[in-house]
């Protein structure tokens, strides 16, 4: 007995199999320009010459305190201990001259000493000290290294001779010219940033001034003074960071 056509139950008819789309080559990286490579170079050099300068700076910034610590703190030579010791050494001078050097805010007083054995030299005092000498007073001179560091006369003393404001630009110049150096190398279009950059570094040099002065006259212990200086410089270098990537 045949059945109706319409009774026939349907056949599943499989899905024809999907054709596997062909691989995409993958995208070729382009081969970087010769001016590229100059230009990564450039900021390679860059921050090594300017982490270089700030090292030094600051190498120079220990040494200056060490030098003022010594002044301050080295005995005076005895029986026991000579010249050579690394001691101080005291001897007289005769005032020279005497001159008043004004400006719009302050008056100085400098005296210019003779000495038997060494060259002439130019002392800065407070204005007691220079209205209580005259042109031919003896004074008393201490010597370290063969460097007049004070001068005394009837419980009078020196302004210190022994921080020494050159060096301390000449550091804080490093230190600065460095640290903008290194930022401009890693974050900053070095060519756009030249300009921009020096007078960041003007700015800095003079606040690292400021504060490396400060640092070496309180003479706190050195481990201490580091520290500061280098959370100083971190946080200058953040400052810095962040303008440039602003510019």
């Amino acid at each position: 007995m045949t059945m109706p056509e319409d009774s026939i139950p349907p056949q599943d008819t499989p899905p024809e199999p999907r054709a596997k789309p062909d691989p995409r080559p993958a995208a070729s990286q382009p081969t970087p320009s010769l001016g590229e490579w100059l230009r990564s170079a450039a900021h390679v050099v860059v921050v090594v010459v300017g982490l270089s300068l700030t090292v030094l700076g600051f190498v120079r910034f220990a040494d200056t305190f060490e030098e003022v610590r010594a002044y301050r703190t080295t005995p005076v030579c005895t029986a026991a201990a000579k010249p050579g010791d690394g001691c101080v050494t005291l001897e007289s001078g005769r005032v020279a001259k005497k001159e008043e050097e004004s400006s719009s805010d302050s008056t100085d007083y400098a005296l210019t000493v003779t000495r038997e054995t060494a060259p002439t030299g130019r002392y800065y005092v407070g204005r007691a000290f220079y209205d209580d000498v005259d042109t031919g007073t003896v004074v008393d001179l201490k010597i370290l290294r063969g460097k007049v560091f004070e001068l005394s006369y009837q419980g009078h003393r020196s302004q210190p001779p022994s921080t020494p404001y050159l060096t301390i630009v000449e550091f804080s110049a490093l230190i600065a010219v460095g640290l903008v150096m290194l930022v401009s190398g890693l974050v900053a279009d070095i060519e756009y940033m030249v300009g921009i950059a020096i007078g960041y570094a003007v700015v800095i040099a003079f606040l690292t001034d400021m504060g490396s002065t400060l640092l070496i006259t309180f003479q706190w212990p050195l481990i201490v003074t580091l520290a500061l200086a280098v959370v100083f410089w971190l946080i200058a270098a953040a400052i810095t960071r962040t303008t440039f990537l602003e510019l």
